[in-house]
Parts: structure tokens; C-alpha cells; sequence
């Protein structure tokens, strides 16, 4: 029986809005727990959204501050906590990730602890429920400091120039799309963010987001059902019998409807970035998006693959090429630092790789060699809980079922021919050069690094 068909099997409606999805797991030490709230993304919001789960990990009512929370994980054999937020699509997704030893691996228990992964559990609840607040609100020093870092992270972007020209490619290529809006918001929103807006968000998740859970761990369904009373009494609280939830929606352009879009914009700086962003025709929701991952592994996915081999080490074009796909939105992205001056080869050589693809000029060798190398990543999944939870948490999103080991066993059946209609599916919408002006070698440093 696959993982997938046991985690449906244990899907459990927990309180309005709110599943439970238990992956059993016994090759792991450890209890890991994922709570996903989903949001719709809006500029109005995301910076809030990205600054919740920072503040919330802050300090709460009885761990008001970051000593304090790290000395509770402590006593729990540093047991752990994080937050985030992040995009899935056009949705805006807050996570907080728990993780600890597994009960048969830690002394027996304290008789005024008890089990050690209901006392993580009550740990979060004290940080999601309680949170340290000052005249009805957040505490205005976290909420501050959180900005801080939010905007300090927010203006580094431009540091990592390959990270930041992707960033631009967005923005000009979703313009008018809920995609182009960023997970953190803009610096002027998040320094616009006061304590009272925060918490109202905060009450707003609690009250119409949906909620999944996912355990990945040796409990079984009904331990960890009961395991997390406390929280489901807690969220209970906070939403109508039937409240009305957010469905985001992400909008799927499958051909770009324009002329290959081109921006181009100057730095000081010694190295060119060049970024295409395609529409791909393939979503993950479609239940077969397992081939263009390897359209995309082929492409220039990994170090075997025709961008890496043709166009960086045959050609000399640049020091780093590669894409990558984001299979919610349906969108791959083609990123190499060059020369400024070898802009227009470069473009030449990136499409006719893809053109020779399109032609099934694809030898044994190479195919064979994306496949290795596709289906090596989706067995390292089961290496880690995070990846196991993140694995299933993006395909439930999608309304598609299947495990890594499914997936590999797909990507075995494929075939050149569908590499070819990968290709043909493929069309430009929008080309991203950042031209870099310094010759003398005293410009900005640019310390590129692969952003697959």
C-alpha cells in the first residue's frame, strides 16, 4: 500500500475548515507536525502574512521572549518550532513546523510533563493562541524588530543579483497577475504594517483560513487526533460552525498571449544576468506534470542536462544556466549570468536547445541521464519529514494523489515523444536582461547563486 493511499485512508476532518492527514512513517526518530494556513495572496496583506509567524514565534503569554520559548524546546530535548510564509501559486501560505524526538526513543516520561509530543503541542498552542500582547494587540517592540528584518530582507534582495533579476522578471512578466505580488510584500507595506493591522490579521487566519495538518511520524492516526484536542478546542474558538473560508484560487495562463516581452535595465556591476520566463502549458493539477519535470530536468535541470552541457560548458556562454518550473502557475524560468555582450548568443543558443528537444534530437545518454537524476530527487524526499509533509501538503493543493515513489516510477514510463510535446507546449512571454556596465573591474561584487 503507498504512502499516499494510507494518508488518505487517515484523512480527518478535525473542527471547520481543518484536516488532519497522518503519513505513517517508522524509519524516522522523530514526530513532525506541519500546519498550513492558506490565504489568498493580496498586496494589502502579504507583508502582514509574512511578518506573523516571526512575531508570533517572538514570544507568547508564558514564553514572552526568545530565551525564554528556546529554554522550554530545551527541556523538551530541543524540540522545535519554526515559522514562515511563502506562495503555493496565488495563494499566501503560513506554516509553522514541529518537530521532536519519538516517544520510544527518550526516557520515559515526566509524570508532570507527560508524552513529550502532546507538550510540543501545547508549547505552539501557547505561541499561536496566546501571543504576548500590550493594550489588546502585539507587542509594538516585537512587531517593530520583525519589520526591521522584514524590510533589512526585503532591500537585500538586490544583493544576490540572480535571485533579484528573477524578481524583476515577475514583476514585469505578472504584471496584472495576483503571481507578481511577493510572498513579503513591498519595503513601504511592510514598514506601513502597525500592531493593529498584524493582529487583525492574525485573527482573520484564525478565523477563515483553511487548515492542514500533517504528521509524519510512527503515531497513528487516532494518537495524534488526541494529541492535538487542545488545538482544535483553540481554533474551535475562534471560527462559526460554518464559517465561510478562503478558496484561492491561482489563474493559469497556459500560452502567453503577447510578443515576447523584453525589459532591460543597467547595473554596476561585472556580471550580466539574463532571465526568460515561458508559459509551459503544464500545471501539477493536471495530473501528469511529472513529464514536464523532466522536460525541465532534460532542459536545464541539473548537471546533465542540455543548458549545462550545450550552452556553459561546450559554448562558454556563461557562468551559470539553468531552469526551473513552478508547477502551480505553470511557469519555467530560464536564469544565466553572461557577459554583457553575449546576450544575443546566448538567447540563440538557450533556444535552440529547446528547439532540439522540440526536434526529438535527444540521445539515449541524456535521457537516461535525467531520468537518473529526476527520480534520485524524488527518493531523497523520503529522507526527510519536512520534504515528506511539503511533498503531499503541494499535491493535495493541486487535487492530485500520488506518492515520490509513484511519481519516480511515472517519470520511468516516459517517453521522448513526450519530451517533444513538452517543447511544443512551450512559448516565451517574457525576457528579463539585466546589463551589466562595469568593465574596469571596480564595480559592485555580484555573488550569483543557483536559484533552483
Amino acid at each position: 500500500m503507498t504512502d499516499i493511499m494510507k494518508t488518505n485512508q487517515n484523512c480527518i476532518p478535525l473542527c471547520p475548515g481543518t484536516e488532519l492527514y497522518v503519513i505513517p512513517k517508522d524509519t524516522f526518530k522523530t514526530d513532525f507536525i506541519m500546519f498550513s494556513f492558506t490565504l489568498p495572496l493580496m498586496a494589502e496583506t502579504a507583508a502582514e502574512y509574512a511578518l506573523l509567524p516571526s512575531v508570533l514565534c517572538r514570544g507568547s503569554e508564558q514564553y514572552p521572549t526568545l530565551e525564554d520559548l528556546a529554554k522550554r524546546l530545551d527541556t523538551l530535548y530541543n524540540a522545535g518550532i519554526a515559522g514562515r510564509a511563502h506562495k503555493r501559486g496565488e495563494a499566501q501560505v503560513v506554516t509553522f513546523q514541529l518537530r521532536c524526538l519519538a516517544e520510544d526513543v527518550v526516557p520515559p516520561e515526566d509524570e508532570n510533563e507527560g508524552p513529550l509530543f502532546v507538550s510540543l503541542l501545547d508549547t505552539f498552542c501557547d505561541v499561536l493562541f496566546s501571543p504576548l500582547l500590550e493594550n489588546g494587540v502585539f507587542s509594538p517592540a516585537y512587531v517593530d524588530g520583525e519589520k526591521k528584518n522584514l524590510c533589512d530582507a526585503i532591500r537585500s534582495k538586490i544583493n544576490n543579483k540572480a535571485s533579484y533579476a528573477i524578481s524583476r522578471l515577475d514583476e514585469e512578466m505578472f504584471a496584472g497577475e495576483t503571481y507578481g505580488i511577493s510572498s513579503r510584500g513591498t519595503e513601504e507595506s511592510a514598514a506601513a504594517v502597525t500592531p493593529a493591522s498584524l493582529y487583525r490579521c492574525y485573527l482573520d487566519m484564525l478565523s477563515r483560513a483553511p487548515v492542514s495538518v500533517t504528521y509524519v511520524g510512527r503515531m497513528t492516526a487516532d494518537e495524534v487526533t488526541s494529541a492535538l484536542a487542545r488545538f482544535i478546542s483553540h481554533l474551535s474558538s475562534f471560527r462559526e460552525e460554518n464559517p465561510t473560508l478562503y478558496a484561492p484560487q491561482t489563474q493559469v495562463i497556459r500560452t502567453a498571449k503577447h510578443p515576447l516581452h523584453r525589459v532591460e535595465e543597467s547595473m554596476d556591476i561585472r556580471q550580466s544576468r539574463l532571465c526568460i520566463g515561458y508559459r509551459t502549458g503544464s500545471v501539477l493539477s493536471d495530473g501528469d506534470f511529472y513529464r514536464f519535470a523532466l522536460f525541465n530536468e532534460l532542459l536545464g535541470g541539473s548537471a546533465s542536462s542540455k543548458l549545462f552541457l550545450e550552452v556553459r560548458e561546450a559554448r562558454g556562454l556563461c557562468y551559470d544556466c539553468a531552469s526551473y518550473p513552478e508547477a502551480q502557475k505553470g511557469v519555467l524560468y530560464i536564469s544565466c549570468g553572461i557577459a554583457a555582450d553575449a546576450k544575443e548568443e546566448a538567447e540563440e543558443a538557450i533556444a535552440s536547445q529547446i528547439a532540439a528537444i522540440r526536434d526529438g534530437d535527444i540521445t539515449d545518454e541524456e535521457f537516461f541521464a535525467a531520468k537518473k537524476s529526476l527520480v534520485s530527487g524524488y527518493r531523497e524526499i523520503e529522507d526527510s519529514a519536512a520534504a515528506i509533509a511539503v511533498w503531499y501538503a503541494n499535491r493535495r493543493a493541486a487535487g492530485i494523489a500520488t506518492s515520490p515513489e509513484e511519481t519516480a516510477e511515472q517519470v520511468l514510463s516516459c517517453t521522448k515523444e513526450d519530451m517533444k510535446q513538452c517543447a511544443e507546449h512551450l512559448t516565451e512571454d517574457t525576457l528579463y536582461f539585466l546589463r551589466g556596465t562595469c568593465t574596469d573591474g571596480d564595480g559592485e561584487e555580484d555573488w550569483d547563486e543557483d536559484t533552483n
